[in-house]
Order: structure tokens, then C-alpha cells, then sequence
């Protein structure tokens, strides 16, 4: 018997070490180095594409410096104006010129001027590979951030989804231990049932046997119980 009750008593034991597990295991993915690489991946991808946006723009921003610049030696006109004043717009929108570029227009505006045909198509020409090269890295750029957007949008979802389903596994758990605790604190054992069994066999009273079985908490719901269900007294008044 006393076997059997030991046993029984590490149920709780038990019902608590699950849950400890099981809150352990909702924190867990905060602890795995997963999210933290899909984190650390995502601000390279940003930094890429913003890298890549903004040598084409710091670029642009060269190529602008250089019209307005050139603008300055035209003769008065609308044109002029225009130039004068979209490229003061246009700028405001980019950022500031990159110090390479602005060397590299300087040179194909020195040499358009000057009339070197062949030196400023040979310049045009690798202007035209650069800027096909930084088009190329900033595509390069946006396909990783994608892909890396894609990764983190099927992370979460399976993420909700596992803490939905550690959510409900805690529920369960909590559940079940809450209906250990109220049989444990209501209910009798096996052994202490079989201790009664024995004493009623021995010629106890049924009343005092079950009694002396109880715990005395579960004793006194008893003992309220069965005074709220024992009828009162017959009325002798009534009777006579």
C-alpha cells in the first residue's frame, strides 16, 4: 500500500515538471540561434539593396552636378532655366554625389567639350557598363531581400503555429493538473479506501470506517454533506 501511495504521490510531482518543460519549450525559440540568423540575414539584405540604391542614385546625382554645371556656359534661353532649375529639383532628391562619379563626368564633359569624339565614347561607353553593373547588383540585391523576406514570412507562420499548438499542449496540461488537485483534494485512494474495507470487515461501523478513512478536510465536506442531506426530525407537535 504504502508503495502504491508513493507512487501516486509523484503524480504531481510529475503534472509540474511537464509544465515547467512546456513553458520551457514556448520561450524556446527566443533562445535558438534560428531567428536570430533569419534576423542578422534580413538587415544584410537591407543593407545590400540600400548599398545598391544608393550607388545608382549617388551616381545619378554626379551625372546632374556635372549638367548643371556645363549649363552655366549656355547662352540665356528657356532651356537654360529649365536645366538650371529641374537640376536644383532632381538633386533634392537624390543623394549626395559620389566623389568617383563626380571625377568620371567631369572627364566626359572635359572631353565632349574639347571635341575628343573617341575619348568620350569610350568614356560614355564605360559609364554605360558601370551603370549596367550597379543595375545588375541592385536586381542581385532585391532578389536576396525577397528571398529573404519570403523565409521570414514562412518562419512566423511556423512559428504561430507551433506556439498555437505549445499554447493548447499548456492548457491541456494545466487542465489536467487542476483535475489531479481537485480528485487529490476531494477524492480518497485505494488505500485508504482498502483500510476501510478491512476495518468493516473487522466489525467497525460502516460510518466510522469511512470516517476514519478520510482526510479531515475531505472529512468535514463529508460531514456538512451528509447534515445537509439527513432529513430533520419529525415535528412532535405535528405528530401528536
Amino acid at each position: 500500500m504504502k508503495t502504491k501511495e508513493s507512487a501516486f504521490a509523484l503524480v504531481p510531482i510529475l503534472l509540474v515538471a511537464a509544465c515547467i518543460a512546456a513553458s520551457a519549450w514556448i520561450f524556446k525559440p527566443a533562445l535558438l540561434p534560428g531567428a536570430a540568423h533569419r534576423a542578422a540575414a534580413s538587415v544584410e539584405t537591407t543593407k545590400a539593396l540600400v548599398t545598391a540604391d544608393t550607388a545608382r542614385a549617388s551616381a545619378a546625382a554626379a551625372s546632374v552636378v556635372k549638367i548643371a554645371e556645363a549649363n552655366t556656359d549656355a547662352p540665356d534661353s528657356p532651356a537654360k532655366s529649365f536645366i538650371s532649375q529641374e537640376s536644383t529639383v532632381a538633386l533634392a532628391h537624390l543623394p549626395a554625389p559620389d566623389a568617383q562619379a563626380l571625377v568620371e563626368a567631369e572627364r566626359r564633359r572635359a572631353a565632349v567639350f574639347a571635341g575628343e569624339r573617341d575619348e568620350a565614347r569610350r568614356l560614355y561607353a564605360q559609364a554605360d557598363a558601370k551603370a549596367a553593373r550597379l543595375s545588375k547588383e541592385r536586381d542581385e540585391a532585391l532578389d536576396a531581400k525577397h528571398t529573404n523576406d519570403t523565409a521570414l514570412v514562412a518562419a512566423a507562420a511556423a512559428g504561430h503555429a507551433a506556439a498555437v499548438q505549445r499554447l493548447i499542449l499548456c492548457a491541456c496540461l494545466a487542465l489536467a493538473l487542476a483535475l489531479y488537485g481537485y480528485a487529490k483534494f476531494y477524492g480518497i485512494t485505494p488505500a485508504r479506501l482498502g483500510a476501510a474495507v478491512a476495518d468493516i470487515r473487522q466489525g467497525v461501523p460502516p460510518v466510522q470506517a469511512i470516517d476514519s478513512a478520510l482526510a479531515p478536510w475531505l472529512h468535514a465536506h463529508v460531514a456538512r454533506a451528509a447534515a445537509l442531506a439527513t432529513p430533520p426530525p419529525p415535528d412532535p407537535a405535528k405528530t401528536a
